[in-house]
């Protein structure tokens, strides 16, 4: 099985995209259900910026300066702290995690981070399993060569990188916590 349509091989940011566009069909396939929870605390930052943002802008508009001086001064306050919230959960706590799934009949989670190094078709995966909460967490850091699972037309094969995703699970749920 394979996906639609081909893809350049040879570039780097299309083979990204394929790559991270499969993931959910190969995750479901391993019985797990995507979770949006970090797509969705991002937004109510994001969302919560831009309140603060028009609200400013509505009251500078419909007052004057010297009745809400101390206002602007407290939402500017609050958009330089809701900014760096933004830029702190983007760069440290999401960082580079393309998939957030949680198996349906347990509690376990499993974030995959992904990239690519030095332009080299080499897709670099870190799978982080979490159970229970925080009391058990496995790291798992793999490489997939590209031409592994695409062929020669730049088709994706589905069924060879669900195969290999699902070795790597075996390998991490073999794993001890760290």
């Amino acid at each position: 099985m394979s996906t639609a349509k081909p893809i350049n091989v040879y570039s780097i940011p299309e083979l990204n995209q394929a790559l991270d566009e499969a993931l959910p069909s190969v995750f479901a396939r391993l019985n797990y259900e995507r979770s949006y929870a970090l797509v969705d605390a991002k937004l109510y930052i994001g969302y919560t910026i831009a309140v603060m943002a028009g609200l400013s802008f509505f009251l500078d508009k419909k007052f004057e300066r010297s009745e809400i001086i101390v206002y602007q001064k407290l939402l500017v306050g609050a958009y330089f702290i809701l900014s760096l919230m933004f830029w702190y959960f983007s760069r440290f706590i999401e960082k580079g995690t393309v998939y957030v799934g949680k198996k349906r009949d347990t509690k376990e989670e499993i974030y995959v981070k992904t990239k690519f190094k030095n332009n080299e078709p080499l897709y670099l995966v870190d799978l982080i399993q979490k159970k229970n909460g925080k009391d058990s967490r496995k790291n798992l850091k793999a490489k997939l060569e590209a031409n592994r699972v695409f062929n020669e037309s730049g088709y994706l094969q589905n069924d060879v990188y669900f195969k290999w995703f699902s070795e790597q699970l075996n390998v991490l749920n073999t794993k001890k916590n760290e």
